[in-house]
């Protein structure tokens, strides 16, 4: 990992430094004025991108998202419609996701389901 991801509040930008050479180098580059011991997050994918995008594309699931509730209100074609054909409920993903601290591919899946059901509250 290069830098942890903020959609909301980015403070740096990658910036691929001499990009016509094969040996190119990368940069964080500030975006606005960081204080000392801030950490420095950057915007992975477009800044609109959905928790389903950014686990596709990147592997994680952001812990918040605005993206998925704007994305859901919306709706669409390929848009779930309820929660009612999931086979657990919010409260049995969370109570699963707390017993799975060994199991890092399992806690990326829950993690993606929760945000997933949370945006459905809203």
């Amino acid at each position: 990992d290069m830098a942890n991801h903020s959609s909301d509040q980015p403070n740096c930008k990658l910036t691929l430094i001499d990009p016509e050479k094969d040996d190119a180098w990368f940069a964080l580059e500030a975006t606005r004025p960081i204080t000392a011991g801030k950490e420095l997050v950057i915007s992975y994918g477009s800044g609109v991108d959905s928790s389903v995008e950014l686990f596709m594309d990147y592997g994680f699931v952001p812990s918040t998202n605005r993206i998925d509730s704007i994305m859901l209100e919306k709706g669409g074609d390929d848009a779930i419609k309820s929660l009612d054909g999931w086979t657990t409920t919010l409260e049995e993903d969370k109570t699963m996701f707390e017993m799975s601290k060994d199991d890092p591919v399992l806690q990326k899946i829950l993690r993606f389901r929760i945000r997933l059901k949370e945006s459905y509250k809203k």
